[in-house]
């Protein structure tokens, strides 16, 4: 079995973390997107102020309207709707909670924490609250608290609906965030949405990466075999496959796979061969090739 020098196994230990979350990154960037499109914003604000014309004194028109200012970067003006909307009624959640969005969106968590504990003090089971508190704690430093939100939040998730595959993902990252000595109960919050979900990709690679990020490069595998055997397009799990098992000082095999991925990626028609994700990826393989090659033999 060909043997790597030390120096070598450590860069590849580190480029299977950086590996792991580039297949991640992958996938997400293929996602929709929730956010809503601004295609036709201002149409739909002077909706919401002819709403407003025709009844000052109703809140949710200025949460309408403040939520689209929200959306359009327009700070001061969202900030101001809410505000307004707070004013006519002091009672409810919405307000604060966008008050909460629009801090967090700025930069401003500490703000947005202060918006969001008086919203869910009204509402405690406010799902929407729960998750950019979440956020929030996240920005400022505090992972248990955010992965605790998340954790609510999943909790308080109105039925018949299951939660979002994105609460799992971030309560685990929430975790893994918060140190290595929280890696269990992050992998065992990834295997709960599997279950509650069923098989979902980004959760599923997660787990990948923090099985590999504590070393448990068997569990890794059992992990990523699945996924493999499945997928229509294996060349970015072929490589990472190859890096655990290069990693697990299993070389030989971990050649073998770095070699399929290289033909993989060569036997993928043109259209996709010219993405960029391709482009970039191309040269992988065959680094890693080199690198778990043993020293002696790059001269042969």
């Amino acid at each position: 079995m060909a043997i790597m020098s030390k120096h070598v196994r450590s860069a590849l230990f580190h480029q299977i973390l950086s590996g792991v979350s580039a297949v991640l990154g992958l996938v997400l960037a293929v996602l929709p997107l929730s956010t809503p499109a601004h295609s036709g914003i201002h149409e739909q604000i002077e909706d919401a102020s002819r709403r407003i014309a025709a009844a000052p004194a109703d809140p949710q028109g200025y949460l309408l309207r403040g939520d689209l200012y929200r959306i359009h970067r327009d700070w001061d003006l969202a900030q101001a709707d809410f505000g307004k909307a707070l004013q006519l009624d002091a009672s409810a959640a919405g307000a604060e909670l966008e008050l909460g969005r629009t801090c967090l969106d700025q930069g401003a968590p500490q703000q947005a924490l202060e918006h969001l504990d008086r919203a869910l003090a009204r509402q405690p089971g406010n799902v929407r609250a729960l998750v950019t508190r979440a956020q929030a704690r996240r920005a400022l430093g505090k992972p248990l608290a955010a992965a605790a939100d998340y954790s609510r939040a999943i909790e308080q998730f109105p039925g018949p609906g299951k939660p979002l595959p994105e609460y799992y993902l971030e309560r685990a990252r929430a975790w893994a965030a918060a140190g290595d000595e929280h890696l269990g109960k992050a992998l065992h919050g990834l295997d709960e949405g599997l279950q509650v979900l069923g098989n979902i990709l980004t959760l599923a690679l997660y787990a990948v990466e923090l099985e590999t990020q504590r070393g448990h490069f068997d569990a890794a595998l059992q992990r990523l075999d699945p996924l493999l055997a499945s997928a229509t397009r294996k060349e970015f799990l072929l490589l990472q496959r190859g890096d655990i098992l290069a990693a697990a000082h299993r070389d030989q095999e971990a050649r073998q796979d770095f070699l399929a991925a290289q033909v993989a990626i060569a036997a993928l028609p043109p259209r996709h061969r010219h993405t960029r994700s391709v482009q970039q990826l191309e040269t992988t393989p065959s680094a890693r090739l080199q690198a778990a090659t043993p020293e002696d033999d790059h001269g042969q």
